[in-house]
C-alpha cells in the first residue's frame, strides 16, 4: 500500500514581529510526541515519516504560500545546506514566488524528502485538485494521509469533496485526516486532532454506496462490525438457503445502536430478511428480483423473476420434485397453457420469455416488438410480478 499525504500551505500569521510566515508552535500528537514548527505539514510528515515511509507529499499553495517553512521538516543538522536557497524562497514570496524558483526548492527538498511536490495553485480553479489526483495518484491500494490545517478556509473543503469523488476510480482504502489545532493551544502546545471518525465515514460510505448500486454487502457488515461473513453473500448468489448464517447477521445487525450505523443496518435488515423467511426457492428468486430490479441491475432481475415463474408454473402442474426434470423449460411449455388459463396469463409468460431469452443471447431484434424502452420493460416487470403473486396465491 501506498502512503499519500497532501498538505495546504497558506502565507500563514501576521504579527507586530512577524510580518509573513507562521508562527512556531509545539504540536502535540496523541501519542504525546512534540514537534515544534511553523508550517503544521512538516510536523505531521516528521510525526508520519518516523512510523511509516512516506511514498508522496504533496503540497498545494499559491505563489505568496509560506514555501520556505517546509525547511522545518528538516533535522535541524541538515538545514544548513538549504538555508541559502530557502531565503531566496523566503524573498519571493512576498510578490510572488516564479515556478522555475519554487521547481528548484522542490528538487533540493526532494534530496533529504523523497516523493515531495510542491504544486502551484490558482484557488478559485476548483476542479484543479480532482484533476490532479486522478491524474497523479498510482494505481495500486492507498492510504491518504490528509493535513487541513492551513491555505484558505475553503480549501480544505474541496479537497475532501475531490477525494470523495476520486475514490470512484483510485483505491484509496483508508483515509485520515490531521489538523493542528493552534487556537486550541495550552501551555505553549496546540493539540493535533486525529480525525479518525471521517476516516470511518469515509469507509461506511464506500461500503454502503458498493451496496446500494450492486447488492454486494460484505463490505457493509464489516463496517458494522459484523466479520467473516464473506462467504454469505456468495451462498445467497448461487440460491442457496444460508438460513442459519441469516439469522445470526440479522440479528447481529438488530444491535446496532449508533444512529449513523443503525440506519444502515436497517437498510440490510429489510432487504436480508425476505431471503431469511421466505421458505420456497421461487419466492426468495421473486423477491432477489425485486431487489435488483431496485438496483437498475435488469438483465439480472429479469432472469431471476423468470426461473422463479418457470419454478411455480411446475409446481402448480403438480411437480413436487424439480430435481427429477431434465429440462424445465421445454416442460413448461408442454404445462403452462394447462397453468395458465387465461390468454393475459400466457401471453405475459410468452413476452417474458422471449425477452429473457433474447437479451442473454443478444437477439434483441427479436424483442423490438415487446421492449422499445425502459418504460416497456418496467412495465412487462411488473406484470410477471403480478402474474408470480397470482399463482403463487392460487398455489396455496
Amino acid at each position: 500500500m501506498k502512503n499519500i499525504l497532501i498538505s495546504l500551505i497558506g502565507k500563514g500569521r501576521t504579527s507586530e514581529n512577524i510580518l509573513k510566515g507562521y508562527v512556531k508552535t509545539k504540536y502535540r500528537f496523541r501519542t504525546g510526541e512534540i514537534f515544534e514548527t511553523g508550517f503544521f505539514g512538516s510536523a505531521l510528515w516528521k510525526y508520519v515519516s518516523h512510523k511509516e515511509k512516506i511514498d508522496h507529499w504533496y503540497i498545494f499553495g499559491t505563489t505568496k504560500s509560506s514555501w520556505s517553512e517546509i525547511i522545518y521538516a528538516l533535522e535541524e543538522s541538515k538545514r544548513n545546506n538549504f538555508y541559502h536557497l530557502s531565503y531566496e524562497v523566503y524573498e519571493a514570496e512576498s510578490t510572488g514566488i516564479a515556478e522555475n524558483l519554487l521547481k528548484t526548492w522542490e528538487d533540493a527538498l526532494s534530496s533529504e524528502i523523497p516523493g515531495i511536490k510542491l504544486i502551484l495553485i490558482d484557488p478559485f480553479n476548483y476542479e484543479f485538485f480532482s484533476e490532479f489526483l486522478l491524474k497523479n495518484l498510482p494505481d495500486e491500494d492507498l492510504k491518504i494521509i490528509l493535513d487541513i490545517t492551513h491555505g484558505y478556509r475553503y480549501l480544505p473543503l474541496i479537497l475532501s469533496f475531490s477525494l470523495m469523488y476520486v475514490k470512484n476510480f483510485k483505491s484509496i482504502k483508508e483515509l485520515k485526516i490531521y489538523y493542528g489545532a493552534l487556537e486550541m493551544s495550552e501551555n505553549n502546545e496546540a493539540p493535533v486532532l486525529e480525525i479518525d471518525h471521517i476516516n470511518e465515514l469515509f469507509q461506511i460510505s464506500t461500503a454502503f454506496e458498493l451496496y446500494r448500486n450492486s447488492g454486494y454487502f460484505s463490505e457493509l457488515l464489516k463496517n458494522l462490525g459484523i466479520h467473516g461473513k464473506e462467504n454469505l453473500y456468495f451462498m445467497i448468489e448461487m440460491n442457496l438457503r444460508p438460513r442459519k448464517e441469516l439469522k445470526e447477521v440479522i440479528e447481529s445487525l438488530k444491535k446496532v445502536e449508533k444512529e449513523y450505523k443503525k440506519i444502515c443496518a436497517e437498510s440490510l435488515i429489510k432487504d436480508l430478511t425476505p431471503l431469511y423467511s421466505e421458505e420456497y426457492l421461487e419466492d426468495r428468486m421473486t423477491k432477489r428480483a425485486e431487489f435488483f430490479f431496485e438496483k437498475k441491475q435488469y438483465l439480472k432481475s429479469l432472469i431471476l423473476l423468470y426461473e422463479a415463474l418457470t419454478i411455480i408454473i411446475l409446481k402448480k402442474a403438480g411437480y413436487g420434485d424439480l430435481t427429477k426434470i431434465e429440462n424445465r423449460r421445454q416442460k413448461v411449455k408442454e404445462v403452462y397453457i394447462k397453468v395458465l388459463p387465461e390468454d393475459w396469463m400466457r401471453e405475459i409468460f410468452d413476452n417474458l420469455e422471449r425477452v429473457r431469452n433474447s437479451s442473454v443471447h443478444g437477439n434483441i431484434r427479436e424483442t423490438q416488438p415487446i421492449i422499445r424502452n425502459f418504460e416497456d420493460f418496467n412495465d412487462l416487470f411488473k406484470e410477471s410480478l403480478k402474474l408470480f403473486y397470482h399463482i403463487r396465491k392460487t398455489l396455496n
